[in-house]
């Protein structure tokens, strides 16, 4: 599904737009890298290696913190919300086919599952953090 989504826009892959969507549903708060590495379960390189590569193309934009120096914040360019309004429709089309087969019960079904699963994952983690591993 990955190599389908990536299909659907030169500019952007999945796991960039993974990244996109975070920061907008954080704004108009910049999130620091080791904030979205956490939500993304990715490491500190691999989000800043996609940022940087998402910073080259004029999608966002990564700042030193102005209390800690040590910490990058990421947050969206004008460019980029441009970008992504010029893509709702392609993105509602591939959503639509995607699920195209499904009838209302069986898209509530999924929905359903979708959140115990997210529910399970969040159980998890918060064990696993608070046994040290």
């Amino acid at each position: 599904m990955q190599a389908l989504g990536d299909r659907l826009d030169q500019h952007v892959t999945v796991k960039q737009w993974l990244l996109i969507a975070i920061l907008f549903k954080s704004m108009p708060a910049k999130l620091a890298v080791k904030e979205i590495a956490s939500i993304v379960g990715a490491t500190h390189q691999n989000v800043m290696q996609m940022a940087r590569s998402l910073e080259s193309k004029g999608f966002l934009e990564i700042s030193i913190d102005p209390e800690d120096q040590r910490i990058r914040r990421i947050g969206l360019t004008q460019q980029c919300l441009d970008y992504f309004r010029t893509r709702e429709d392609k993105e509602t089309a591939f959503l639509n086919d995607l699920f195209t087969d499904f009838n209302g019960e069986e898209l509530a079904q999924f929905h359903l599952f979708i959140e115990r699963l997210l529910h399970n994952i969040s159980n998890m983690e918060a064990r696993s953090s608070g046994d040290g591993a």
